[in-house]
């Protein structure tokens, strides 16, 4: 499948339970169909600093709060203390082309930009089962404390399924890739 040309500009939000691969589902979705990604900001430390993470655009905590101050955001979340926030800049530049734009937000911004965007928005919702959660978290050798805060809020962050507009269980990449792929099509043009 090829790049995917919107009837209307589509911002296309993925969002779902920690740890369920949303980013990689983003990231090889957006490619497959051309979608423009928008990265957020945040005052989080990069988890390897010698090589941070492209999610995100790092930025100081005095900056952050200057910019929500003075209306720079689409949206804000605060999460274990660190701040995200998608710059609006960032997002309208994305919307000029006839492509779909891709966000990577968790639900109380998934909420936010639905509401201030409408119609425009369409929410895509991945998860997998807790214990998938545990052992994809573990294989990759990640903290115990960083594994227990995950599973925390687990269930808080499920329940969101039912208000989003489409839902995929990610058991499989690849497949979970195509089914999204195929329920996207009805969105271009």
């Amino acid at each position: 499948m090829g790049v995917l040309h919107m009837t209307r500009p589509t911002i296309f939000v993925l969002t779902g339970t920690s740890g369920s691969g949303r980013k990689t589902v983003a990231r090889k979705t957006g490619e497959k169909l051309g979608w423009v990604p928008v990265r957020s900001c945040t005052t989080r430390a990069p988890r390897n600093p010698e090589q941070p993470d492209g999610d995100y655009k790092y930025i100081s905590r005095e900056k952050f709060d200057e910019w929500e101050q003075s209306g720079k955001f689409v949206q804000t979340a605060t999460i274990d203390k660190n701040k995200y926030g998608i710059l609006l800049s960032d997002l309208e530049a994305a919307m000029k082309d006839d492509r779909g734009v891709c966000l990577i937000l968790n639900r109380d911004g998934a909420s936010a930009v639905k509401e201030r965007f409408g119609d425009k928005v369409v929410r895509i919702f991945i998860y997998v089962d807790k214990q998938t959660v545990r052992e994809r978290l573990e294989s990759k050798g990640t903290r115990y404390d960083v594994i227990e805060n995950y599973l925390e809020h687990y269930t808080e962050e499920v329940t969101y399924r039912k208000s989003c507009e489409h839902v995929f269980e990610n058991v499989e990449l690849n497949r979970t890739i195509e089914h999204i792929c195929e329920a996207m099509k009805t969105y271009g043009g």
